[in-house]
């Protein structure tokens, strides 16, 4: 295979876009900080669901509530924080 730089007239944008879009794909992170944001979101993910089978116990209260209430209210809000981080850093 010979590779060749392409002049100005060989140069096709079109399908440079399409060459691109099929090398990147969207779904896995790009960067970084997209990595740890990602990562952030799924652990908080699976300590709100499978997470909450350890973490089920009424005792002890904690503000007043029960311990699965502050569990919750506690992974929900890192899941809220990491959201919104990650939409003001990496979408903007």
């Amino acid at each position: 295979m010979e590779t060749r730089i392409k002049t100005d007239e060989e140069y096709d944008e079109k399908a440079e876009v399409e060459r691109l879009i099929k090398k990147h794909t969207y779904i896995m992170p790009r960067t970084k900080l997209g990595w740890v944001l990602s990562s952030i979101i799924i652990v908080s993910f699976l300590m709100v669901y499978p997470g909450l089978m350890w973490a089920n116990t009424a005792y002890p209260f904690i503000l007043g509530m029960p311990f699965t209430y502050v569990w919750l209210t506690f992974w929900v809000h890192v899941i809220m924080a990491a959201g919104i981080y990650a939409a003001k850093k990496l979408w903007i």
